[in-house]
């Protein structure tokens, strides 16, 4: 096992990470294109995995430009993501959900996503695990999307806690160098990830899911054995 050092705080992303909501981007993409009147779309849609809107939607107008400036392109696709989300109800990643609770005994659990916040917060209250999160935040929330560092820092700002301290899971290249750029440790999730090769390089340790973690992981990273509540650590909603 990879040696991540002692953390005081761990930070999840969500889409591909805590649930297996990426296989939603496509009919995302293929329903805001026939909006367009665009009613063949072939596109290879794991390239957008793990991207902002803003990011998508720059891809999007190079293979359509007749779509630029028509519209709010990315707050549509968050509008009919979450939809989606909301009403197909994708299925956890494999020991997500235990893994974030037997984390959150130990230390503050936070979650930062490119979807927006009101994606973050049907997730949470859907796992329920709202007890769980301290903090969680969507694109709203921070100033640059990942790449960047901003949503990562914002976490640490909140829970009060050094970036070299916490560490991040994550399944997309842009999510891992996010954290990186954050100065935090990254385990890359490959369950869904588009370019498992590029991640598994960056991160500072790979699994395909939350089953390949060793039975002692938590207490190995955990810096107390003493539970502590997220009903105690700082809500930053």
């Amino acid at each position: 096992m990879a040696k991540l050092g002692r953390k005081s705080a761990v930070f999840f992303d969500m889409d591909g990470t805590l649930v297996d909501s990426e296989t939603l981007t496509e009919p995302m993409i293929v329903a805001l294109c026939g909006e367009f009147g665009i009613d063949d779309v072939d596109i290879e849609c794991s390239q957008f995995f793990g991207h902002s809107w803003l990011e998508i939607e720059r891809r999007l107008v190079s293979y359509y430009p007749q779509i630029d400036g028509k519209i709010d392109i990315p707050a549509r696709m968050q509008e009919l993501f979450h939809n989606l989300l909301r009403d197909e109800q994708p299925p956890l990643i494999p020991g997500s959900k235990e893994t974030l609770i037997a984390i959150s005994k130990r230390m503050p659990v936070a979650i930062v996503t490119s979807s927006g916040r009101e994606s973050a917060a049907e997730t949470v209250h859907r796992m329920g695990i709202a007890d769980c999160v301290s903090f969680y935040a969507g694109f709203e929330d921070y100033e640059n999307c990942k790449p960047e560092p901003d949503g990562y820092l914002k976490a640490a700002e909140v829970l009060q806690v050094e970036p070299k301290h916490c560490l991040v899971f994550e399944d997309s290249v842009t999510g891992i160098q996010a954290a990186k750029n954050a100065g935090m440790k990254v385990v890359a999730i490959t369950f869904r990830c588009a370019d498992i090769e590029t991640a598994t390089d960056l991160a500072d340790m790979a699994i395909r899911d939350y089953s390949d973690l060793d039975e002692d992981f938590i207490s190995s990273i955990s810096n107390s054995g003493e539970a502590t509540s997220a009903s105690e650590q700082s809500r930053g909603r």
